[in-house]
């Protein structure tokens, strides 16, 4: 009788323990609110959601039905009054609306976040603690990315909020870059270059062989070996083709294809850059 009572009390010990030890992490646990629902807004969820040291205390949007990749767990919101208390406020809409959308919600002692790459900090001065968080990525709500690698662009409006800033970036990635508004700016202009150009441009050829019923897969290992060597090689050492060469006869002859289509001007002009050799 001794022995099991001993027994009974160890375990219940233990059983206290825990419950103390998760009820400590819970209100040591980093509360979150997403503001948006787009495919940025989604990926931070997900990252939210698998982190330990977050609670996602609230999603907001507009839809009045809750968006299907937003699951049954997560408190969704359609109206911001109902936004509840949290340590982080991430706005995660168009750049067109950060500003209306700051000035709808009261963040108390919170810090509120846009995650712009092109929008300047001093849209969210209607806050006592505001800052940025840009991650350098492209997202999409099929491909999972790993956090950990994606350059995350801080800022904030002062060295209090900074060091708190960089401390919650680094739970995400172990690429934590502190910007000014114009450096960032200059970053976000690289990048939509690097990505949504590129991208309209595979757009651009894949429409050329279109035209023609020609199947456009044929170009997919080209495209993975152009970027493959990026891995490999600078830029410079990986350009190749006609400009380059000063192919005039070949380059004449993409001319005449081209003629009267709308990407005749677009070919001129990256031709003439490349032989340049600047922007």
């Amino acid at each position: 009788m001794y022995f099991l009572t001993l027994f009974f009390f160890a375990n219940l010990t233990k059983t206290f323990k825990s419950i103390v030890v998760n009820f400590g992490l819970y209100f040591l646990m980093i509360k979150v609110t997403l503001i948006g629902t787009g495919r940025l807004s989604f990926n931070l969820m997900n990252e939210i959601l698998n982190n330990k040291r977050f609670k996602l205390n609230q999603v907001f949007g507009r839809s009045k039905f809750r968006p299907k990749h937003i699951s049954d767990d997560v408190d969704y919101i359609k109206e911001i009054k109902s936004i509840n208390k949290s340590d982080f406020y991430l706005i995660a809409v168009s750049d067109n609306e950060i500003y209306n959308v700051s000035n709808q919600f009261d963040a108390k002692e919170g810090i509120v976040l846009h995650v712009s790459g092109n929008t300047n900090i001093n849209v969210l001065s209607n806050h006592k603690n505001y800052g940025v968080f840009y991650p350098l990525q492209t997202f999409s709500y099929e491909t999972n990315l790993n956090f950990r690698e994606i350059p995350i662009i801080i800022e904030a409006n002062n060295k209090i909020n900074q060091k708190k800033i960089e401390k919650f970036s680094k739970i995400f990635s172990k690429k934590v870059c502190k910007m000014s508004s114009n450096e960032r700016a200059i970053c976000h202009l690289s990048a939509t270059v690097a990505n949504n150009f590129t991208n309209h441009l595979v757009f651009k050829a894949e429409q050329i062989l279109i035209k023609h019923e020609i199947d456009k897969k044929i170009l997919k290992p080209l495209i993975k070996e152009t970027f493959n060597k990026l891995n490999r090689m600078t830029t410079s050492e990986a350009q190749t083709g006609p400009a380059l060469r000063n192919d005039n006869l070949t380059i004449e002859s993409h001319l005449r294809q081209l003629n009267e289509s709308d990407f005749l001007n677009l070919y001129k002009e990256i031709t003439k850059s490349i032989r340049s050799n600047e922007l």
